[in-house]
Order: C-alpha cells, then structure tokens, then sequence
C-alpha cells in the first residue's frame, strides 16, 4: 500500500516549529535519556491531519468525524521524543496548542510503521482520536475503504499496531465501551483543520 501524506498549511508547520524551539530553549524538551535537547537537534515529521470523533457517532462511520489539529511527531537522534500538536484559533489561523510526552508518542510512531504495511489500495493518512475510549488510530483512507490502525495504549479489547476495517473496531469499541462515558456533546470539542 503506498500511504499519501496530505501537507499541512505552512502556518500549521511554523507555528509548530515555533512552539517545539521556544520549549526546546526553555529546556522543556526532553530525550529519552531525559536529557533536555536543543532545537537544532529535533526535528518535526509525520505531519498527520487528526480527526475526532465521538462514541455517539460511530454508528454513522467515518464521515462524521472532524478535523481539529494537526500533529507532528517530535523527532531525536533517539527517535521519536513528543508530538507536537497545532489547532485553528478564533481567527483561523493555525497556532501551536501542546506538546506531548504520554504513551502516545512511542505508539503514534508504531502505528504508523504497521500502517506502512497494511495490505489495501493506496490510502491517504489521518489521525483519528476517540476521546471516551482514549483511542488514536492512524486512518487510512481510501474511495474504497477506511483502515485504522490503533496506537497503543489501546482500549480494552482492541490490539494495537493491527489493520482493523473501520466497521470492525467501531464495533468492537462499542462492544467494549464503559457505560459510563462522557456523551458525545461533552467530548474534545477543540478547533483545528
């Protein structure tokens, strides 16, 4: 499968430039040795479109969720050490929103190994967050097919780094779902594009 990464605006990527520099200077920016790394040190790649999506929804698919960021994977000589992330303001210009050290980072960067070697047509690739389960999937996007691939830490019941057809891991998801979470109303809400 060849993935096709769309490039984010150019405002998008200086702003996230711009954000991972002035924490890098700050001494904010850390490698895995936690050491703090200096800004000509790191580099951004993977510019990833993300989507949300909310449990609610997922009986409609894939053509209800929105786009609100855009995220970049923070590299080191190391490898990956943070995901630096952009959202639209008020105005709609892109700003720099969060850099983050979670879980997510190691597993954002698995996923989308895995995904370089899912079977299917050429696909373009997304991010998908399903915030009540605590899910980001990397979305491969096809006229023919819709393909995630968990990052881990996945939700209960849901292997990470495997290909899913999208219908299958939202029913998966759904079977799996704690009762108690937040409706969809109450869910990341975040502008971007």
């Amino acid at each position: 499968m060849a993935l096709q990464v769309p490039q984010p605006p150019q405002e998008s990527r200086s702003a996230a430039e711009a954000g991972v520099e002035l924490l890098a200077g700050l001494g904010r920016v850390r490698t895995a040795t936690l050491l703090p790394a200096a800004a000509d040190e790191l580099r951004l790649a993977h510019p990833l479109q993300m989507y949300v999506i909310g449990l609610g929804d997922l009986p409609g698919g894939l053509g209800r969720a929105r786009p609100v960021a855009w995220r970049y994977l923070v590299q080191h000589d190391s490898g990956p050490v943070a995901l630096a992330e952009t959202v639209r303001d008020e105005a709609g210009g892109h700003v720099f929103s969060q850099l983050n050290y979670g879980p997510f980072v190691a597993g954002t960067a698995a996923a989308l190994e895995a995904a370089g070697r899912a079977p299917g047509d050429d696909a373009e690739v997304r991010l998908l967050h399903l915030p009540a389960v605590h899910l980001i999937a990397v979305w491969l996007h096809s006229p023919a097919s819709d393909t995630l691939v968990p990052a881990s830490p996945a939700p209960s019941g849901v292997e990470a780094d495997r290909a899913y057809p999208a219908a299958e891991l939202f029913a998966l998801l759904a079977a799996n779902a704690p009762q108690d979470v937040l409706p969809p109303e109450a869910e990341d809400d975040r502008g971007g594009g």
